[in-house]
């Protein structure tokens, strides 16, 4: 393989991920002895995290449009080894102080290099791979969390403290061969595909960046987006509840790995790319009502609480309720994890598959999927906060209502945005998204640009020089 090949340098991701990211879902909660629930640990466990993952996003924009993917790859790997090292320090002097510093310092780090990674795997892949290797891309964070759950949830009483202090010292040690292999990954205008056409990867600056994000903010797509960014992950923070049961967390993390057939479903060649989105879209939507109806079904059935001592403070009274319910709804608890997490893994890969149809711009992709990531952060923060406290008697409430109407509103704006997306982006060196008015029938013209592009790069000449 060519080291500028699109092939090489998603490897080259993918490895550094894998022992980044991967690593850190795998061991953080069974070092730190924390037992793993279905909520985000940023919300639940210091909100500052919440908060700098809700600016994360818009900052790695401008991270991945003017510094490039190596940098913001290696600033990332430091800062994992930083984070691997205040768990060292915690098994060797007992404090923590450092430890919450540096994971702020991660998430500074991990969502402009989550970021990078998405609009690598949107721009780099031909597009009858670009769903499969998004989902490939997710399944690592995926697949390293449902391992570490598991692990997590076998070693909780058990594992000794000795034990988990050579697990620190291997993760530190291999955090720290990392940033080596982040350097390796090459900046996107040498990428060049195996026809010989680079990557569209125009010139900017700040100025530039903070006027087209303005721009992209009245565009139509990009209203017709933004409430399916912020809604289902509002819902979900409101609708959830903290179950710390191991079964329950698996079929939750399980049902997340459906997305390996969502991938297949709108990569797959059985019909046009439009038809396909349409398809998912609506299987998304089915999805989400057998979801919603099984999580409402539960959080009004009528528990039996006569146990509850009225003496007891809130936080015990909470974890009563929790209890209680765990109990007497296993099978149907079960179920809701299941298909909640089916649907928070389809409306993350859909929302990013979308956006991959909209424009071959490496530049605006960054933008869709940076100003994503802010928005579910957003989105999940609000849902959180607001139904913070809210227990198993409250699910009818104002915030639900709204979050719950949202999300169906937001899915059908996104089907609109579905039924106007091109066969494929080749028809253009630009995007949709830009503001080209361009029908399928334009996408004859390909061939003619690719080719413009081959002789330019032949004469050892950037296209975006043309």
């Amino acid at each position: 393989m060519r080291y500028n090949s699109p092939v090489t340098q998603l490897v080259l991701v993918a490895i550094t991920i894998i022992l980044a990211t991967g690593m850190r879902r795998l061991l953080e909660n069974y070092l730190m002895q924390w037992t793993p629930d279905n909520e985000n640990l940023g919300y639940n466990r210091y909100l500052p995290a919440g908060i700098t993952a809700c600016f994360s996003g818009f900052i790695g924009i401008f991270l991945v449009n003017l510094i490039g993917f190596r940098y913001i790859f290696v600033f990332y790997t430091i800062t994992n080894i930083i984070y691997a090292s205040s768990m060292f320090v915690i098994y060797q002097h007992g404090t923590s102080n450092f430890h919450t510093g540096a994971m702020i310092l991660t998430i500074i780090g991990y969502y402009p290099s989550r970021v990078a990674t998405l609009v690598i795997v949107l721009a780099y892949p031909g597009e009858k791979w670009k769903a499969r290797a998004l989902a490939a891309f997710l399944i690592i964070e995926y697949l390293a969390t449902t391992i570490g759950d598991t692990i997590t949830f076998k070693s909780l009483g058990h594992s000794n403290a000795s034990q988990r202090y050579g697990f620190a010292l291997a993760y530190l040690c291999v955090s720290c061969f990392v940033p080596f292999i982040a350097l390796g990954i090459a900046p996107s205008h040498q990428i060049v595909r195996n026809n010989g056409v680079y990557l569209l990867s125009p010139e900017t600056n700040f100025k530039t960046e903070v006027r087209e994000l303005a721009k992209l903010f009245i565009s139509r797509h990009m209203l017709l987006l933004l409430p399916y960014m912020y809604s289902y992950p509002m819902l979900f923070a409101l609708a959830n509840m903290q179950l710390p049961d191991a079964t329950l967390l698996l079929m939750f993390d399980i049902g997340k790995l459906f997305i390996l057939f969502t991938g297949q479903l709108l990569d797959v060649r059985w019909a046009s790319r439009r038809v396909r989105g349409i398809v998912t879209c609506s299987l998304m939507i089915v999805f989400f009502a057998i979801s919603l109806g099984t999580t409402t079904a539960v959080r009004i059935y009528k528990y039996d609480l006569s146990g509850i001592d009225v003496t007891w403070s809130q936080d015990k009274i909470n974890s009563f309720v929790v209890q209680a319910v765990i109990t007497q709804q296993h099978a149907m608890l079960m179920a809701v994890l299941f298909f909640a997490g089916i649907v928070t893994g389809m409306v993350e890969m859909f929302g990013y598959w979308v956006m991959g149809t909209l424009t071959n711009d490496l530049k605006s992709s960054a933008r869709f999927v940076g100003t994503y990531h802010s928005m579910m952060a957003i989105g999940g923060l609000v849902g959180f906060r607001v139904g913070k406290g809210v227990g198993v008697f409250h699910l009818v409430t104002a915030g639900y209502y709204t979050a719950t109407s949202l999300t169906v509103i937001s899915f059908a704006l996104i089907f609109f945005v579905v039924r106007r997306i091109p066969e494929t982006n080749n028809w253009s060196l630009g995007s949709i998204a830009a503001g080209h008015n361009l029908s399928d029938s334009t996408s004859d013209k390909s061939a003619e640009i690719i080719a413009t592009v081959v002789d330019v790069k032949h004469h050892h000449t950037h296209p975006s020089q043309v």
